[in-house]
């Protein structure tokens, strides 16, 4: 049999093992906490910080709307007025020229007054305020091809009121996506198409183009100088919808935007 001081020890050791187990989990357990609490707060500093970044970037292209306002105002206004009283006046200077230099004056001013009213709509289409965002992505789309350019619009379903900022951002991205096709991806056929449900809004355009390699990362920029896809993924954030990239069959792309419809 074991003596008093042996029975001791062992109670001793057990206690000093228990006690150490104890000590273990504790730190175990507090190392855990600690780090799920660094990690949470990492997220609500990246939370805070991407928006603050949204909010910036909404900033920034509020000013820009708001100049590209006033500078279309300032052409269809004012340069507008210029034109046709320089159109006027020319035509009453050069009454005695021949018929071809009066014809030919003519039109080189009329080709002139022309391009100004259609860079002034470019920068802002007075029937987005008025109409809303399908009568003009329909306009754009005819605009285009009256120029002779490939481009066609679909639409489905019936459509929903949306907010002035939203309808701008979806203009702009339309844009972007039918520019890109047409200067970079040489495609002979795109088609614009805009899908109203109830409770979503698709907007989406498909071209015949070269294509591109699809992006693999948020960062990957290849549309155009490599600023076109960052165009369209911010104003993609800010309206909280859902960017796609597809290959077509057989050759070109597809782009996708996809924004929820909150009601209520």
């Amino acid at each position: 049999m074991a003596g008093p001081t042996e029975t001791q020890a062992y109670l001793i050791f057990a206690v000093g093992s228990l006690a150490m187990l104890f000590m273990a989990g504790a730190i175990i357990i507090f190392v855990a906490f600690y780090q799920k609490r660094m990690l949470n707060e990492q997220l609500r500093r990246q939370s805070m910080e991407a928006e603050y970044q949204r909010k910036l970037l909404e900033a920034q292209l509020e000013s820009q709307e708001r100049e590209r306002a006033r500078v279309s105002k300032d052409l269809h206004d004012d340069v507008g007025l210029m034109l046709q009283a320089l159109r006027t006046t020319t035509l009453a200077v050069i009454h005695q020229a021949p018929e071809e230099d009066r014809q030919e004056v003519q039109q080189m001013v009329s080709e002139i007054t022309e391009s100004v009213r259609r860079i002034s709509w470019d920068l802002m289409p007075s029937s987005l305020e008025r109409f809303g965002l399908t009568e003009t992505i329909d306009e754009l789309c005819m605009r285009l091809h009256k120029r002779g350019l490939p481009v066609h619009f679909e639409l489905e379903g019936v459509a929903i009121s949306l907010t002035k900022r939203n309808e701008v951002l979806l203009y702009r991205m339309t844009q972007e996506m039918v520019n890109n096709a047409l200067k970079h991806a040489k495609a002979s056929s795109i088609d614009v198409k805009l899908q109203w449900h109830t409770d979503k809004l698709m907007l989406q355009v498909k071209d015949n183009g070269v294509g591109f390699e699809l992006p693999t990362s948020v960062n990957y920029s290849p549309i155009g100088s490599g600023l076109g896809l960052l165009s369209l993924k911010s104003r993609a954030d800010l309206l909280y919808a859902q960017l796609t990239f597809e290959k077509n069959s057989p050759s070109g792309t597809v782009i996708s935007v996809t924004l929820p419809l909150l009601h209520g």
